[in-house]
C-alpha cells in the first residue's frame, strides 16, 4: 500500500501504517518547497527503481521521520534498538538520544570550533531552536540528494550533497540569496528490510558554515542597532576621508570639528 501521502521522495507519511502515528507538529509534513527546489536544481536524475534512488529515497524518509516523528516506535526507516549515528568518528548516539536532540544538533554537535567561532552551539540550541534558525534561513528549504554509491547493502557507502539559497538571516547575518551547499560521505548498515542501523556520516562543516555566516549584520536590538549605525557612520566617514571631502556637519561625532557632545 502507498504509504507516500503524495510525496515523490519519502514513505511512511500515511496510510494505515500511520494511524497512530504522533506528528511533533500535529500532522504529517508537506515538502512541495524543498521539492520544487531539489527537482529544479539537483545535479543527477536517477533512474526509477535504481540503488541510487532506493538510497536517496531511504535516507530523505529517514530525516523526514527524524524531524516530524515524536516517537522513536512510529519509525519505519531504522532498525528497533539497533540504530546509531556518528558525525566525522565522533561518539555514536542511539535511537532515542538522537531523536532527542534533533537531526540538526546531532550532526553539528562535538566541534567546539563551531561554538567558539559563533557559528552554532549544540548544546545552546533545542530540537525547536535548531530548527527553527535553518528554516529561517532557508524559506525554500534545505534540499538534499545522492550523488553516488560506492556499494550496495548491506553495508552501503555513498556521496551526497547538500544545499539551499541563504535567503533569510542566520545568527545576526542577513540574508545574501547565494547558494549554500557542502558535500560529505556517508556509511549506511541496513538489515534486510533495508531499515538502518547504524550511520556514519563524514563532511566538513567549514563548507556550509563559510556560507552561513556571510552579509552584513542584522541588528536585534536597540543597541545593535546603534552599533551598526555606527559602523555604518564610519565607514562612510573613512571614505570620504580617503577621497578628500568634507564630512557633513555632525555626521559622525568622533571625525566632524566641533566639541563632542
Amino acid at each position: 500500500m502507498d504509504s507516500s501521502g503524495g510525496d515523490p521522495y519519502r514513505s511512511h507519511l500515511a496510510g494505515d501504517g500511520e494511524k497512530d502515528t504522533v506528528w511533533r507538529h500535529g500532522a504529517p509534513p508537506t515538502y512541495d518547497a524543498v521539492n520544487a527546489l531539489f527537482e529544479a536544481e539537483r545535479t543527477q536524475e536517477w533512474p526509477a527503481g535504481s540503488l541510487e534512488e532506493v538510497v536517496q529515497n531511504a535516507v530523505k524518509t529517514w530525516e523526514m521521520e527524524l524531524s516530524h516523528k515524536a516517537r522513536l516506535s512510529d519509525f519505519k526507516s531504522v532498525s528497533p534498538g539497533r540504530f546509531t549515528l556518528s558525525v566525522n568518528g565522533g561518539r555514536a548516539r542511539g535511537g532515542e538520544e538522537t531523536l532527542a536532540a534533533g537531526s540538526y544538533n546531532a550532526l553539528l554537535a562535538g566541534s567546539p570550533l563551531l561554538a567558539a567561532a559563533g557559528a552554532y552551539d549544540a548544546a545552546a540550541e533545542t530540537f525547536a531552536s535548531s530548527h527553527d534558525l535553518f528554516r529561517a534561513a532557508f524559506p525554500r528549504g534545505f534540499a538534499w540528494e545522492v550523488l553516488r554509491v560506492y556499494s550496495g547493502p548491506p553495508v552501503i557507502a555513498f556521496k551526497f550533497r547538500h544545499w539551499g539559497h541563504k535567503e533569510g538571516p542566520y545568527k545576526g547575518r542577513a540574508a545574501t540569496g547565494e547558494k549554500v551547499e557542502f558535500l560529505g560521505v556517508a556509511v549506511l548498515k541496513v538489515d534486510e528490510q533495508l531499515r538502518a542501523e547504524d550511520v556514519e556520516v563524514y563532511y566538513d562543516p567549514g563548507e556550509l558554515f563559510g556560507g552561513l555566516l556571510k552579509g552584513p549584520k542584522v541588528a536585534s536590538s536597540e543597541e545593535d542597532r546603534g552599533e551598526v549605525a555606527l559602523a555604518e557612520r564610519l565607514g562612510e566617514a573613512a571614505t570620504l576621508s580617503a577621497s578628500g571631502a568634507d564630512p557633513p556637519p555632525g555626521d559622525c561625532p568622533f571625525l566632524s570639528s566641533g566639541k563632542p557632545e
